[in-house]
């Protein structure tokens, strides 16, 4: 009988919350699905499957993280929304979707990816600032300039969107 690898262990154990963190930032679209793919591929490739699976988790995190936010800037560039009205729960108004999916998008234009993946870590995933400084590999003070780096620069957004 085989027994299975790390990789496999990994990825039966990981991918549900790594396709989970993918879809909250690029909803349920094939980009979702093909950026939780690519993550685990990474991971395979970079033989860091055997470990401590709180580093694992971190690691995978973190490059989920930096592939949706790549793909949401290309989004950005070729003004391509791929995602349907199917995609949506039926709770959400499709023009509040599209108007929230929008202004992601050009978050992930103007501001740096360090910070938007701080931000996400924080605000999108709930995570502690001492989780979110290990999945990114910063100290927990990192994190917290990130952040406030982030608030600053969406400032005149959030002030347009609440007038």
């Amino acid at each position: 009988m085989n027994t299975p690898t790390e990789f496999e262990r990994a990825y039966s154990r990981f991918l549900p919350p790594v396709r989970a963190k993918c879809r909250r930032l690029l909803g349920r679209s094939h980009s979702a699905e093909d950026v939780a793919q690519e993550a685990f591929l990474r991971l395979w490739k970079s033989g860091a499957a055997d470990g401590d699976p709180r580093a694992i988790m971190a690691w995978l995190y973190r490059t989920a993280t930096r592939l949706a936010i790549d793909v949401l800037r290309d989004r950005r560039r070729t003004d391509n929304d791929e995602g349907t009205d199917d995609d949506a729960p039926c709770t959400v108004d499709a023009t509040v979707r599209v108007e929230a999916r929008s202004a992601i998008t050009s978050l992930a234009a103007a501001v740096p990816a360090d910070e938007l993946a701080a931000a996400v870590l924080c605000r999108v995933d709930g995570l502690p600032q001492p989780e979110a400084a290990m999945v990114l590999g910063v100290s927990e003070r990192t994190v917290r300039r990130l952040l406030d780096r982030f608030d600053e620069r969406t400032r005149p957004l959030r002030e347009e969107l609440s007038s």
